[in-house]
């Protein structure tokens, strides 16, 4: 019975993920912006650095939310604000800035409470083996989003414009995520579960130097992952000519959620640390190879193994912090290591920069290449726990 209903948690968790994945189909949202709108690029890539900037320092406050309130009320609340970023700002697209604070600030917040939530409730229903693989599964939905919703975006907001089509995703998204959250909860509380509860008002972790050092590798991995979530579209149009570059965000997307299983089966089997300099490594290698490709589809598979890459990022990490660090406070812990995800939400913007400037991505190739050859360097320096 135990096993049954942490099956069902985790394939609710899931759930929740899909919805909030839409976040990955922004480059779509952006090209509607800059053609319906008479948005610049810049302005186009804003909203989603808005995004990531809040989402992740919100992660914090919402992990501890989740580890003080449980699951449930934590999602609820975050079905609001998720559906709220596209309904309010729906009315201010005329006003770039305006329009940008509000989708970025309130989706923000709503991702942050859903996915500060969803994993950790999933991960404490299962044995420490498995737990990678979980959280592989758990978060696999969200990168799987964008491939199902992709073409389905894209012909929402050429056949309804782009308002309205803001309008129709926020009502899915609160319906969609309130109703799933109810069926999120943690298991009953063990006698450890309780000692670590009572002993939260004490973040040893938070001391720890590792920690931080997980902070600096994931800032300087996930731009490369979140860069091309902002302008994959407008890539490859750009580098190669192909017009259809929703079909490149459906596959990038794909790719994304089978990276989340794979990560986290990765790390399983090889260790935490091994797994992030394997990972960091493909990451830097495709970024490599898109510097000189100039075909759909030599550059769609690039952007394919890199996109699997990048999800690995999301399974290898909140894994990592359980492994190094331990279950109790795993919500603000985790919630420390994501805001590097905020930090990140520089590079697209100053992808978008980079491009008006100069017409091409080359540039904003070899900055991301840099990060991560440095992340490379960082993960070489970490030894698995000996616990």
């Amino acid at each position: 019975m135990p096993l049954y209903r942490g099956w069902k948690v985790a394939l609710a968790g899931a759930g929740v993920n899909f919805l909030v994945g839409i976040n990955y189909t922004w480059s779509i949202f952006a090209t509607g912006l800059v053609e319906q709108k008479g948005w610049t690029y810049s302005q186009a890539s804003l909203p989603y650095s808005i995004f990531l900037f809040c989402y992740a320092f919100c992660m914090v406050s919402a992990g501890r939310a989740q580890d003080n309130y449980g699951p449930r009320p934590v999602i609820s609340l975050g079905s609001f604000f998720a559906g709220g970023a596209f309904i309010i700002s729906a009315y201010y697209l005329d006003y770039p800035f305006t329009a940008a604070v509000l989708w970025g600030l309130f989706l923000g917040m709503g991702l942050a409470c859903c996915f500060a939530s969803t994993t950790p409730a999933a991960m404490k229903w299962f044995s420490t083996e498995r737990k990678g693989t979980i959280t592989g599964l758990v978060v696999t939905s969200t990168g799987l989003a964008a491939l199902i919703m992709s073409p389905l975006i894209q012909r929402l907001v050429h056949n309804r414009g782009t308002a309205q089509s803001f309008v129709i995703c926020g009502l899915v998204l609160t319906l969609g995520i309130f109703i799933l959250a109810q069926f999120i909860h943690n298991p009953p509380l063990r006698f450890g579960d309780l000692r670590g509860r009572l002993s939260r008002g004490r973040f040893p972790s938070l001391k720890d130097p590792q920690l931080y050092h997980f902070w600096v590798m994931f800032f300087l991995t996930t731009g490369a992952g979140v860069t091309m979530a902002a302008h994959l579209n407008n890539i490859m149009g750009v580098q190669t000519g192909f017009e259809k570059g929703y079909i490149a965000v459906a596959l990038f997307a794909a790719c994304n959620a089978a990276g989340r299983i794979l990560g986290g089966i990765l790390s399983d089997i090889i260790g935490r640390a091994r797994a992030m300099t394997v990972i960091f490594s493909t990451i830097a290698l495709m970024l490599t190879f898109m510097m000189m490709i100039e075909t759909p589809i030599l550059l769609m598979a690039a952007v394919s193994v890199m996109a699997l890459a990048y999800g690995s990022l999301y399974s290898i990490f909140p894994s990592a912090v359980v492994s190094f660090f331990g279950e109790s406070n795993f919500g603000l812990n985790y919630g420390v290591v994501f805001t590097g995800l905020g930090a990140a939400g520089l590079f697209p913007y100053l992808g978008g920069v980079l491009f008006e400037l100069q017409g091409h991505y080359i540039s904003t190739y070899a900055l991301l290449l840099g990060t991560t050859l440095l992340a490379v360097m960082f993960s070489l320096k970490i030894s698995e726990p000996s616990h």
